[in-house]
């Protein structure tokens, strides 16, 4: 077995000892399978002390290459999972979905480092792909409206959930710089919010009607 697969192993009970979903664990271990069998086949590298940062920005090339689903860990799944009947098969691997990949490379290699078992840290001033960031969709009023009115209040969680987006559409209270600058207070009565913020030493109150 490749000194790197143990490594992998120690760091996926790692991941459980820390409560991890299965989810997360699973993507964690199929990404850096996946990533020991490229150093292995393309670089000859089977230690994760022998990785250095050229390896993963050659990785990285590798994945903008290759076609979506082209690659597995087991072989065998392909009996199975059939990827060549996807839609998107061999589609191009886009920049967001190997940062995503990047990111799981990167806590499996800091871990590695803090804990002291490899020398040299490969991910360190390693940079993200830039991504193009797609404007957000604008729902309309009246899809809005129907969001509103699909809570049910007699649930207290989906209440609670109702009043969150009545306070987030009614004050604004979702922009950055306000929140830093200022210090709040709030309450409710008659399902009216009473929102008080103070900033340099003065007092400002507003009151909104959350719903009808």
């Amino acid at each position: 077995m490749r000194e790197i697969d143990l490594q992998i192993d120690d760091f996926m009970v790692e991941c459980s000892t820390k409560g991890l979903s299965k989810r997360s664990i699973s993507s964690y271990e199929s990404t850096l399978r996946l990533l020991a069998n490229y150093l292995e086949k393309e670089l000859g590298v089977e230690s994760a002390n022998d990785v250095r940062q050229i390896h993963l920005k050659t990785y990285i090339k590798y994945l903008q290459e290759r076609g979506k689903y082209t690659v597995v860990v087991n072989e065998n799944t392909k009996k199975t999972n059939n990827p060549e009947q996807r839609g998107d098969y061999k589609g191009v691997v886009t920049n967001v979905t190997i940062n995503n990949y990047m990111r799981n490379i990167r806590v499996f290699f800091n871990y590695m480092y803090n804990e002291k078992l490899i020398r040299t840290n490969p991910v360190e001033g390693l940079k993200k792909l830039k991504t193009n960031r797609k404007p957000k969709y604008y729902i309309k009023d009246e899809e809005l409206l129907r969001l509103l009115n699909n809570f049910d209040e007699t649930l207290y969680y989906e209440y609670r959930d109702k009043v969150i987006v009545g306070l987030l559409l009614d004050t604004r209270n979702a922009s950055r710089r306000d929140t830093l600058n200022r210090r709040y207070t709030c309450g409710f009565y008659k399902k009216v919010y009473i929102f008080t913020s103070r900033k340099h030493k003065r007092q400002e109150k507003s009151l909104c009607l959350l719903f009808d």
